[in-house]
């Protein structure tokens, strides 16, 4: 037993307190001559001993506590003797084998080649030494924890799982080997860093990580500056209207790494396991090569696409995986009057700007407002009024049951009618003036008003807060209804003038925007502008809370399939999932996952098609591997350590044990020497407090008896 600060012992003169004052404050009997003893009360000679015992066990009690609080403040330690025989004049050390499994030592031989590099470390080994084994890739897995069993060692590396598709992450690696080095109670510690050193891995977060002191750090580099990968990246899914025909085509960039040219690679599209084309390229050795693929007309529903190269050198990143979800045409019914207007329809501009391309979500169709279809779909009340009860209440019915309506105030709203009608229902009127003296068709270039002060933050604009995405400030509103929202409305953008442009406001599960302006270019010249076809797209996609499918994830990314279900039911307008429904979730290969029961969401692994199941809604989820991790471009070995290693000595020395402070901090015995010394002053004040109220009892006895 050895003490971190054995000056403290000196605090053990403080027992000498206790013991001073028992000997002060002990009663000596005193002598006193009585004339009888007729009118003294008997003592038992027990009670006597009693009383001398007690101060006695309070003494002991007192001594020990001051003697466990020095005790805990000089620290004891356990010295030991090393964990195994080491050789004559040489410590015992701890070994950490890290193994880099990630997607980038898939190639070629490298992965033997680190785990023969890892089995050399051991058996070239003394006698006594210690290992552990971690493999690591963006996270980090412990193998095996500290032992000097070499042959269950060996048989762990390897029985180690072959790379996967995950990527490289040297930083989580170093601070779980870290961890593991710092419990070894040996001299010397030694990180052994087995990877192929690739650059991509070189990130900041590693550039800045830097191992504590104490620790060696060894690399063995597996890597080689002499490689050659092919990838697919930047793959996009680009439509096209040729000859008043949508067209989808599958857009990717053939990447070449390395320095060997490729020639007559083939690339090879499917289409839900059908194979639908197949091109040759050439591919540069640090070039790239664009490709393209016309998608024949898909029908309604989930289509898996595959894209898929020959490249005989990485095969993970060979294949690129995407979901096309192509569902039903949402009807957008433009309720209006026929009448053309300077020869068009109002809703001339809605239905260019609706039906874009072949994968639009919606289809316009137009219908009279005397009798209008708005059983479902959404709804587009296009710059008419009504006050007819019957209609009214449809609508009401038609939004509160989940329906969108937009109303869009045009030169032909009138304010009484719509205050007669919509504005009776909901929390917003229409003034009867407007901008300008009268509404008119007659647009005075010097009369106009912009829209300005508009939401970014909203799903309507949200867009357009983006850099070259669009702006507003170009249209020109010459004239505009003036409305007034009330409570429960959002104003998601005015006029310069500060009149409302755009309002939201719901209705029970639906909701309402309100647009104080044409749809057409009869009251502002917006159906001219870039922005015009996105606005409306926008807002319709507000309506019914249309999200945007993602054609694919990459590996690390969560899975939530809860969200992923939900999306797919809405697009294709089936139910939902029920609350207590089973979900079942497959990997690529075809095995079952556990979703945890802490958690919603499940990490993608591997690259494939995940694939979601329930009783009503199934659901795939394209998975790829991060295209980072294609570009095999070695880096220094040798350079990357040198920073990741303090300044100063790297490894204990030999004949230097581990640290007396790092021995207390493991085992914290001071900790339990603190308590036993409060335990011992409780029990003393317990004792001292328990024998005071027998002794005034006693007195209040004898009082009690003289008196009587």
């Amino acid at each position: 037993m050895a003490f971190l600060n054995p000056l403290f012992l000196f605090g053990g003169l403080a027992v000498a307190v206790p013991i001073l004052l028992h000997f002060i404050r002990r009663q000596k009997a005193r002598r006193v001559e009585f004339p009888t003893l007729l009118f003294l009360r008997k003592i038992d000679k027990k009670a006597i001993r009693y009383q001398k015992l007690r101060h006695l066990l309070l003494l002991l009690l007192r001594i020990l506590a001051f003697l466990f609080l020095v005790f805990a403040f000089m620290r004891p330690y356990r010295k030991e003797a090393p964990v195994s025989a080491a050789v004559v004049g040489r410590a015992v050390a701890a070994h950490v084998l890290a193994l880099d499994n990630s997607m980038s030592m898939r190639y070629q031989d490298r992965w033997n080649n680190a785990k023969t590099a890892a089995a050399d470390i051991v058996r070239r080994s003394s006698d006594g030494d210690r290992f552990a084994v971690v493999e690591f890739s963006d996270t980090s897995v412990i193998r095996v924890s500290f032992t000097s069993d070499t042959s269950a060692v060996l048989e762990e590396i390897e029985d180690i799982p072959d790379p996967g598709d995950r990527p490289t992450g040297y930083v989580q690696a170093l601070r779980a080997a870290e961890e593991i080095a710092r419990e070894a109670a040996t001299a010397e510690r030694v990180i052994h860093l087995i990877s192929d050193f690739q650059k991509t891995g070189w990130t900041d977060e590693a550039r800045e990580f830097q191992l504590g002191a104490g620790i060696e750090l060894r690399t063995v580099d597996v890597g080689s500056d002499a490689f050659s990968n092919l990838a697919i990246q930047n793959v996009r899914a680009v439509e096209e209207d040729r000859d008043g025909n949508s067209e989808l085509r599958i857009q990717a960039s053939i990447a070449g790494f390395g320095i060997q040219d490729r020639e007559n690679v083939r690339v090879g599209l499917t289409v839900d396991g059908r194979e639908m084309a197949e091109k040759a390229v050439n591919v540069a050795g640090a070039g790239s090569e664009e490709i393209e693929f016309r998608v024949p007309e898909l029908k309604s529903g989930e289509h898996s696409v595959v894209l898929e190269i020959d490249d005989p050198y990485l095969e993970p990143d060979n294949r690129f995986y995407m979901t096309i979800d192509v569902r039903e045409k949402t009807p957008v019914i433009v309720v209006e009057k026929p009448e053309p207007r300077q020869g068009r329809t109002p809703s001339f501009f809605l239905a260019r700007a609706l039906n874009v391309d072949r994968l639009s979500p919606y289809q316009v169709k137009v219908v009279s407002p005397q009798d209008p279809d708005i059983s479902a779909g959404l709804l587009i009340w296009n710059d008419i009024t009504t006050t007819d009860p019957r209609i009214l209440n449809r609508l009401e019915d038609f939004v509160r049951s989940g329906g969108g309506l937009i109303l869009v105030l045009g030169n032909s709203t009138g304010a009484s009618e719509f205050n007669r009608g919509f504005g009776a229902r909901l929390p917003v009127r229409m003034e009867p003036a407007v901008y300008g003296t009268e509404r008119s068709l007659a647009r005075p270039e010097e009369d106009f008003v912009l829209m300005t002060d508009i939401r970014t933050d909203h799903p309507v604009f949200q867009p357009f807060g983006k850099r070259y995405s669009g702006t507003f400030s170009g249209a020109r509103f010459y004239n505009h209804a003036r409305i007034v929202a009330g409570p429960g409305t959002e104003i998601l953008a005015r006029f310069d003038n500060g009149d409302p442009a755009l309002v939201a406001t719901g209705m029970d599960k639906g909701r309402i925007l309100i647009f104080a302006s044409s749809a057409d270019d009869t009251g502002n010249d917006l159906p001219l502008s870039a922005v015009y076809a996105p606005f409306w797209q926008q807002m319709l996609r507000y309506l019914e809370s249309y999200e945007n499918q993602r054609y694919w994830l990459e590996v690390g990314d969560f899975i939530v399939p809860d969200t992923i279900l939900s999306g797919k039911a809405f697009r294709r307008g089936e139910d939902l999932p029920g609350p207590g429904e089973a979900v079942a979730v497959l990997d690529p290969a075809r095995q079952r996952l556990e979703i945890p029961q802490d958690s919603q969401s499940i990490v993608a692994a591997h690259a494939g098609f995940y694939e979601i199941r329930t009783m009503g809604v199934n659901a795939k989820v394209a998975v790829n591997t991060v295209a980072a991790e294609s570009d095999l471009t070695h880096h220094n070995a040798g350079e990357m350590a040198a920073l990741w290693v303090q300044n100063g000595s790297a490894m204990f020395p030999g004949n230097e044990d581990v640290t007396a402070e790092e021995k207390d901090r493991s085992r914290r015995i001071w900790l339990f020497l603190l308590l036993a010394a409060l335990l011992f002053l409780i029990s003393e004040s317990f004792l001292s407090g328990r024998g005071a109220k027998s002794e005034r009892e006693a007195d209040y006895e004898r009082a009690t008896r003289n008196a009587g």
